[in-house]
């Protein structure tokens, strides 16, 4: 009965702060999940986190006023667990999606984002302190070079004079080129969880390792 029924914005929410909310684990608190307090405590998994295991999708659509029609609708696309994913912008005014993000069959591949993902959340789960800072640097590279394609392209159309039919086509190469992007950055992610989790394996030997 004490929740405030609304309240009035400190600043205007941002997309990574919808990432961020999405993603909660209870981090700094008991009742972290990694948390080695929560572990001590005997608190995990005591309440249900928002940024769970069996996630599959987020979207978050931007709709900017301030930008023309061909460029206005941003959809920002993660698949799997919050926790360990990125948030990636794409252009909505488009006739096809990237091949990376469009193509998910029931065979697990690393050459699909959805995946991908899903591969290096279940590596990072069980070894979330080392890999930890592997997926915060991954977030913070695959959003700002978002942006940054995101701008380019919009400087582009504009140049051009490009009105809405005529963008799509742009628009749709700059989504290549930010798939393609995430693509990198994904695979190297993987690349640095993987060898985190087999150090980790149970059946590693020291001595015989020189």
């Amino acid at each position: 009965d004490d929740i405030p029924w609304c309240r009035v914005p400190e600043r205007k929410i941002t997309i990574e702060d919808v990432k961020y909310v999405l993603s909660l684990h209870f981090q700094g608190t008991p009742y972290d999940p990694y948390g080695r307090a929560a572990e001590a405590a005997g608190t995990r998994g005591l309440f249900r986190p928002i940024g769970v295991n069996r996630t599959c999708q987020l979207s978050v659509v931007q709709l900017r006023p301030d930008q023309p029609e061909a460029t206005r609708a941003i959809q920002w696309v993660a698949y799997g667990s919050n926790v360990f994913n990125t948030l990636v912008p794409f252009f909505a005014n488009v006739g096809r999606t990237p091949e990376y993000l469009a193509d998910t069959t029931a065979r697990v591949t690393s050459e699909n984002f959805y995946w991908a993902n899903r591969i290096i959340a279940a590596l990072a789960d069980a070894h979330f302190h080392e890999c930890a800072s592997h997926i915060e640097r991954y977030q913070m590279a695959t959003v700002s070079r978002g942006y940054a394609l995101v701008r380019a392209a919009e400087e582009r159309v504009a140049a051009d004079g490009l009105d809405y039919d005529d963008a799509s086509g742009v628009l749709a190469d700059a989504n290549d080129a930010i798939a393609q992007m995430v693509k990198t950055e994904t695979e190297s992610l993987l690349d640095r969880v993987l060898f985190e989790a087999s150090m980790g394996m149970h059946n590693g030997f020291a001595r015989s390792d020189a």
